[in-house]
């Protein structure tokens, strides 16, 4: 076996709802055994002027394996310290998936 990269990135769109996940997929070459993620680098911001911020949410949830792809959850949320998600916000976050491969 041996260990592979993939680099995933996923988009939100703007929108005022809470936290929201989307789930991406990265393809390896070969069979995947066993998989973790971690967060590379993100990019989140309010698109409607600059606000003070009470939360601030990017995380990963548990990889699931197909085959030779491997999936993960990637929640964001952004508030500001109005209580509510009532201003829009979007994002960008770059996901590495690390696959032990046949």
């Amino acid at each position: 076996m041996a260990l592979d990269f993939r680099v995933v990135n996923v988009q939100f769109d703007p929108a005022t709802s809470g936290p929201r996940s989307q789930t991406v997929t990265a393809v390896f070459g070969s069979r995947v055994a066993r998989a973790n993620a971690a967060v590379k680098g993100f990019d989140i911001q309010f698109t409607n002027g600059d606000h003070h911020f009470l939360r601030e949410e990017v995380r990963l949830g548990n990889t699931a394996i197909q085959n030779n792809a491997v999936q993960v959850p990637v929640t964001i949320a952004l508030r500001d310290n109005s209580g509510t998600f009532d201003d829009p916000y979007s994002g960008s976050i770059d996901v590495l998936v690390i696959a032990d491969v046949a």
